[in-house]
């Protein structure tokens, strides 16, 4: 009995039923936008007007979406600190709920499509994911040990990705067999408010309570003082510890000595480095972002045209970076370095949207896919 009480209180399920409602979203998103641009073109059959309206929607969206999340979500981080990290859940999960239930409303009253940027700026100040993962990752540390805290932030990012397959694969199935006044799309979103509605239950009864809740702890750094104050070390801890040491003395001296340096205070972080960091960050997201943005429209249209079942498939097979990401880490960090590592997933990720950006053929596409896999 306390074995299923443990297993229904973890962050996991919490990340899964959120993923799955999203994954029905967009798919229901994409496939009103097309039918509303396709019933609005001048030309009948013209697939390139098409395909601009529906470029021009998300391109006011998705910016609309993120830039109006960033303050907010600094807002509800500091807020966490001070009062409790559910908030960085709760926020955003309502938002979820509020904003995203307006596209039901949408299809069934036939509202306009421009509603949406609206639902866009109500679910951006709300937090958007940025503020839930943030959240996620924030209850994640606070509830595992030094030692767990990777194994348990990499089986947040596992959940991502299966609970996105499996929300995808069923996305495009719910979308053509399940109507609602046969209205189409309505029945996967009705499915999708169903989970939202279920992921914000979960967080305020079931989610288990963080130390900062508990014990008011300021943050994550605080905490780990008081961890180490308060607490004696586990058996995992002391062979953790063994393990640090003699890997400092596997290290050369001097670059040991500038380790502890750092460690301890006597040396400053080279600021050029992290300056480089920030700006290679920043340069990937926006390679990644875009073309990860409009590859869903792009499947729409000639030579691919597909549907909702099969742009279901394409974002599933998407959502499996996550799994190789998982294992591919797991297994190749033994055996390469951090910066083998990237310049892999650099690489790969490529030579992935090269092939997907000339293919002419379904399976050239999950090749394509194939290669974002290996970007671990």
């Amino acid at each position: 009995m306390g074995m299923c009480r443990k297993l229904l209180s973890f962050v996991e399920i919490l990340v899964g039923l959120q993923q799955i409602a999203g994954a029905f979203y967009d798919t229901a998103l994409l496939m009103l936008v097309q039918e509303r641009s396709g019933s609005n073109s001048t030309t009948t059959g013209s697939r390139d007007q098409q395909q601009a309206a529906i470029s021009q929607f998300y391109m006011i969206y998705i910016p609309l979406l993120k830039i109006s999340s960033l303050p907010v979500t600094y807002f509800l981080a500091c807020q966490g600190d001070k009062k409790g990290r559910k908030i960085t859940i709760w926020v955003p999960l309502v938002g979820y709920l509020v904003s995203r239930s307006l596209l039901l409303f949408v299809i069934l009253f036939d509202l306009p499509l421009q509603v949406m940027f609206a639902t866009a700026l109500l679910n951006g100040l709300s937090g958007d994911s940025a503020a839930f993962r943030a959240g996620v990752m924030a209850i994640a540390s606070d509830t595992s040990s030094r030692v767990k805290r990777s194994v348990s932030l990499s089986r947040i990012e596992l959940a991502y990705g299966v609970a996105g397959m499996i929300g995808s694969i069923a996305s495009g199935h719910l979308f053509v067999y399940f109507k609602i006044s046969h209205d189409q799309g309505a029945g996967l979103m009705a499915f999708s408010c169903l989970f939202y509605a279920l992921s914000l239950v979960y967080s305020i009864f079931r989610l288990k309570p963080t130390q900062t809740e508990n014990g008011g702890y300021g943050s994550l750094l605080y905490q780990g003082e008081r961890e180490n104050d308060d607490q004696l070390p586990d058996p995992e801890e002391i062979a953790w510890n063994r393990c640090q040491d003699e890997t400092s003395m596997l290290l050369p001296k001097q670059n040991n000595a500038r380790i502890q340096g750092i460690l301890g205070g006597n040396m400053s972080v080279d600021k050029i480095t992290l300056a480089l960091l920030f700006i290679t960050g920043v340069l990937y997201g926006l390679g990644l972002r875009g073309p990860v943005d409009m590859l869903p429209i792009f499947v729409l249209k000639d030579p691919l045209n597909w549907n909702a079942v099969w742009v279901g498939y394409g974002n599933a097979v998407g959502y499996f970076i996550f799994l190789t990401s998982f294992f591919g880490v797991c297994t190749l960090s033994k055996y390469l370095r951090d910066t083998s590592l990237i310049v892999m997933g650099m690489v790969s990720f490529s030579i992935g949207m090269l092939i997907m950006a000339f293919t002419k053929w379904t399976f050239l596409y999950f090749i394509g896919e194939l290669f974002h896999w290996l970007s671990t």
